[in-house]
């Protein structure tokens, strides 16, 4: 073969292979509520870890591509993305659907193209086209939260506390789960309980949490004790007005998700603790079980649900510097973690 042949058969390896990748590599999208969340890049990291460990130990070569809107209140967006990665070669998607309804078309008709949809963080109303559901047991995570507020207000004297619930956005399912699960735990545990708010909603960001937590505060800040708030953001924003306003400490904060400036409000007693996820076991998790899928394994051998919990974590300034509160949302430390794998057998042929 002469030296331009050579060149010429190169050149057409890209075409004929895919852009010059292994024709049995699986493709795996990732597709997170949002982009910016440090819940996210955790779920990223993890299942980049899934894909590593699929090659060193079995040789399977998996591709993950992570792709999401950039706010978490882009539902059409997100849509967008995953009709997109259908139609451009995705083997698998691993979803977090921003809205448990608007989503159930889009993942319908990525089931019915022949693609495995796992889900992840939040759910549908409709599971008929998914093959996994792998997440945070978000109503136990809300009863955990109200357990531990519930508890240091009494260590404080404060049997009939007056409390804000403030709420994250209409129609996602996993802060909706940890608002009923909050709500419940009080009403049960604590009947003489004051409920100062429970209908403002923070929205998706830190500055809409502010936005809507300025007047609240205001408003109610002498006739309130504490605030429920059941992500990232609407705490970091709800800690941020009460920090401006002189309140915080004032009144107990307790949150949900981590990321660096909550950890340190926990640190310094702005929050009194949170309820850590597990992002980074999900994203392994659930990149695990949509391999497995598409190896031809049943994912849901030997279980009543469809489900599958990552876990909880109560986080205080007790332990939020144990190297197992760490594992969940610092990269070096989740880098030598090791996940444990379920293992399915084969699908039965039809």
């Amino acid at each position: 073969m002469t030296r331009v042949l050579r060149y010429l058969a190169l050149a057409l390896c890209p075409i004929a292979f895919g852009c010059g990748r292994p024709s049995d590599e699986i493709t795996i999208v990732v597709i997170p509520k949002g982009m910016t969340h440090e819940h996210w890049q955790s779920v990223r990291r993890g299942a980049e870890r899934c894909a590593a460990d699929l090659l060193a130990e079995e040789g399977i070569r998996v591709r993950i591509i992570f792709d999401g809107p950039l706010r978490e209140r882009d539902a059409m967006e997100q849509i967008r993305i995953m009709d997109r990665r259908v139609a451009t070669g995705a083997r698998g998607i691993v979803l977090a659907p921003q809205h448990s309804q608007t989503m159930t078309a889009c993942v319908k008709r990525t089931d019915e193209a022949g693609v495995p949809v796992v889900l992840i963080d939040s759910g549908l109303v409709d599971t008929d086209h998914i093959v996994k559901y792998v997440a945070t047991d978000n109503y136990n995570g809300g009863c955990l939260a109200a357990h531990h507020l519930l508890q240091v207000l009494r260590e404080q004297g404060k049997t009939k506390p007056r409390l804000v619930l403030f709420r994250y956005a209409v129609g996602s399912q996993s802060t909706e789960q940890r608002e009923k699960g909050f709500e419940d735990t009080v009403n049960k545990e604590c009947p003489d309980v004051v409920w100062v708010s429970t209908d403002k909603y923070a929205g998706s960001t830190r500055d809409s949490a502010m936005r809507e937590a300025g007047p609240l505060i205001h408003q109610f800040g002498d006739k309130m004790d504490a605030i429920f708030a059941p992500n990232e953001s609407s705490a970091s924003g709800t800690i941020d007005v009460l920090r401006s306003q002189g309140m915080n400490k004032k009144i107990l904060v307790m949150a949900f998700d981590a990321s660096k400036p909550l950890l340190h409000s926990i640190r310094e007693g702005d929050a009194v603790g949170s309820i850590l996820q597990d992002p980074y076991r999900m994203g392994y998790l659930s990149t695990w079980c949509c391999v497995r899928y598409i190896l031809g394994e049943d994912v849901n051998a030997n279980r009543t649900d469809m489900d599958l919990s990552t876990g909880e974590t109560v986080v205080t300034s007790a332990n939020v510097d144990d190297e197992k509160t760490l594992g969940l949302f610092d990269p070096a430390v989740q880098a030598r973690r090791i996940i444990e794998k379920p293992r399915f057998p084969k699908r039965a042929t039809k």
